[in-house]
């Protein structure tokens, strides 16, 4: 259950409790949050105790994440919002004990089991609100006719239905195998997706099934097979994005978008003018939107838009950490590549294989989205196979001497 509820947390799920609840709480806190964040760091502080050493060591191997959350923790310092920054680190670290203890507990396989089964019961739930509160189950605006379900947005939606598929991938390639059922739930999640209007994670979601199935080719030493179904899962996303870089109108169309990629450039511009002011350290973590900010006012007045974040994984992490933030990601990307490479060679490969897909799928997601530095299940996802990619490999047990010359043991 605590599992089930962190990630259900972590996926970016909320319980509205009446159709006024205001969509962006920029800077504000939540009570049904904090509720929930008390009882996974609670469950999280009593399972690490039951595992402690397991979870110690496991949390040496994210070490990384140890020295971004230092940073996070730091910028309340120099935060415009220190109570705001430091509330958000301590949110960071509960999701980093969850993980730990979790993995310790579980294993990395059966807590993917577990995402997959609360992404499906998110799913169930926000049919549930359409039917139930369409008020709240269907976005606004533009989107009135987008399902949002149990989210704020319905790119929140989407993004939990792409973390449902990453699952998926993971389980098939340790399984070693497809089965029937694999393609009913990868159905599910893209209709879902079609029905959410999110059309990024739609893209993704797809290049992530032909990925995998690539990747099963390949594990299998299929090479040519795995090729073919690797460009296919690039051209899935990269040929829409060159397309629509020409400025083609049909594409965005088709894709209910708009040329300016639904004002994100116009956003993105006025972004890099508050970038400018504070370059080096940025503005604290978590501490840019805030309400009756300078930066923010001046952002949603360029707009039109009450806008609550960058569109842009990039440039958050430098509004809220500055450029010496941006290095200690990018050197944490680079890192995670290296272990996946290593593990291409030496093993866990499929493992290895999953970990460049998941990184190819934040530097694709995080050109539009803000899916970087959140205690969320992309996040969840990145720390889980640091510690994967970590694990050595079973040692083999010797054979027995009365084995190796012949005998056989009997009753008796």
């Amino acid at each position: 259950m605590l599992i089930c509820i962190g990630i259900f947390l972590y996926a970016g799920a909320r319980i509205a409790l009446n159709a006024n609840d205001p969509t962006e709480n920029l800077g504000n806190v939540d009570p049904l949050n904090t509720l929930f964040q008390l009882v996974i760091l609670a469950g999280s502080l009593v399972a690490t105790a039951f595992h402690w050493r397991q979870s110690a060591r496991l949390a040496l191997r994210f070490w990384p994440f140890l020295v971004l959350v230092a940073m996070m923790m730091a910028s309340s310092l120099w935060s415009q919002s220190p109570a705001n920054s430091f509330r958000r680190s301590l949110a960071f670290i509960t999701m980093m004990l969850f993980v730990a203890s979790g993995v310790a507990a579980f294993g990395i396989t059966r807590m993917m089991r577990l995402i997959l089964g609360t992404v499906l019961f998110i799913v169930v739930a926000s049919l549930g609100e359409v039917v139930l509160r369409p008020q709240i189950g269907f976005d606004t605006g533009d989107y009135a006719n987008a399902i949002r379900g149990v989210f704020v947005q319905k790119n929140g939606f989407g993004m939990a239905l792409l973390g449902g598929a990453m699952a998926l991938s993971y389980l098939v390639l340790e399984r070693k195998r497809l089965r029937w059922t694999d393609g009913a739930i990868l159905l599910a999640l893209l209709v879902m997706l079609v029905l959410s209007r999110s059309t990024t994670s739609l893209l993704l979601t797809m290049m992530t099934a032909a990925a995998t199935v690539a990747f099963l080719w390949l594990d299998r030493g299929g090479f040519w097979m795995a090729a073919i179904w690797l460009a296919l899962a690039l051209a899935a996303v990269i040929a829409p994005l060159i397309y629509a870089a020409i400025g083609s109108e049909g594409l965005f169309e088709i894709l209910g978008k708009d040329s300016s990629l639904t004002g994100r450039v116009y956003i993105w511009a006025g972004v890099w003018e508050a970038i400018g002011d504070r370059p080096l350290l940025g503005y604290g973590y978590s501490a840019f939107w805030i309400i009756g900010s300078p930066g923010v006012n001046a952002i949603w007045a360029a707009v039109q838009w009450e806008v609550p974040t960058a569109h842009s994984g990039y440039l958050e992490v430098l509004l809220q950490l500055g450029w010496i933030g941006a290095a200690l990601v990018i050197a944490m990307a680079l890192g995670t590549a290296l272990y996946a490479g290593m593990a291409l060679f030496r093993g866990p490969r499929r493992r290895g294989m999953w970990m460049l897909l998941q990184l190819v799928i934040l530097l694709i997601l995080n050109y539009s989205e803000s899916a970087l530095l959140n205690p969320d299940l992309q996040t969840v996802f990145w720390i889980m196979m640091l510690l994967a990619l970590q694990e050595r490999p079973p040692t083999p047990r010797p054979t027995p001497e009365w084995r190796r010359r012949g005998f056989v043991a009997v009753r008796g």
